[in-house]
């Protein structure tokens, strides 16, 4: 799927993380906090009310071909990791969606469903909060109508069975917001999931490029352990995968 161009907040500024990525210290402003955002419970929450939490995050839609089945499996075995680590209760980890038209409640949780797993949170948010959320991180993102010709080599919907008529170009990044609510880390990329294995709905849904990307990901790429290196040196505290 086609990217934007990075934030200059970011871009340029930081300092290189020993295991990948860039770490900053950007403060994140109150009305970006406090945009609304659910989850696919329908519950609704702000990052605000994570205060004290420190907050991973990666964009996504559940109606990507391309990348983001990856981008959830990583997220996973971070929310995972993070789950069976002393950190439990003070993290947060959180797909948060660049497709305010489709992703609601229910399509967030009939996505999630495809991973039996509960230890990390799905969101989405109307059109404004979401745009205003990822302008300030640098995902300037586009929706592109596909062409009827383009419509032809697509495959169905993994839960509709019916084709999309539309993509979201999106910038493929991960974030983590510290305790003290400043953006403290940033990688961009595709996601690297390894060894790991998507879920046979969301494989079957991959385009042919997503098989591409699933099998030798493009580089710049990133990994969980990229992101829990970053995290275990924001909290002070080392989280690893369990297989690590």
């Amino acid at each position: 799927m086609p990217s934007t161009s990075a934030s200059p907040l970011a871009v340029g500024q930081g300092a290189a993380a020993p295991g990948g990525g860039t770490m900053l210290n950007a403060p994140v402003p109150a009305d970006v906090l406090n945009l609304p955002l659910f989850d696919s419970a329908g519950k609704s929450f702000t990052l605000n009310s994570l205060k004290g939490q420190t907050i991973v995050i990666a964009d996504f839609l559940t109606s990507c071909q391309e990348i983001c089945p990856m981008t959830s499996i990583n997220m996973r075995n971070i929310g995972g990791a993070v789950a069976a680590s002393p950190l439990k209760d003070s993290v947060k980890v959180l797909e948060i969606s660049v497709d305010s038209g489709r992703d609601t409640p229910e399509r967030l949780a009939a996505y999630k469903k495809n991973f039996a797993d509960t230890s990390w949170t799905l969101a989405s948010g109307s059109e404004s909060s979401l745009k205003n959320l990822w302008a300030f991180f640098g995902n300037s993102y586009s929706k592109t109508n596909y062409t009827a010709e383009e419509m032809k080599a697509l495959p169905v919907d993994w839960q509709t069975g019916k084709k999309s008529t539309y993509d979201v170009g999106h910038t493929d990044l991960v974030i983590i917001i510290n305790a003290q609510q400043s953006w403290a880390w940033l990688d961009l990329g595709n996601p690297n999931v390894g060894k790991a294995t998507i879920p046979t709905k969301l494989k079957a849904y991959l385009s042919e490029d997503g098989l591409n990307n699933l099998a030798k990901p493009q580089e710049p790429s990133w990994t969980p352990d990229a992101v829990l290196s970053a995290l275990s040196s924001i909290t002070g505290t080392k989280v690893t995968l369990a297989n690590n």
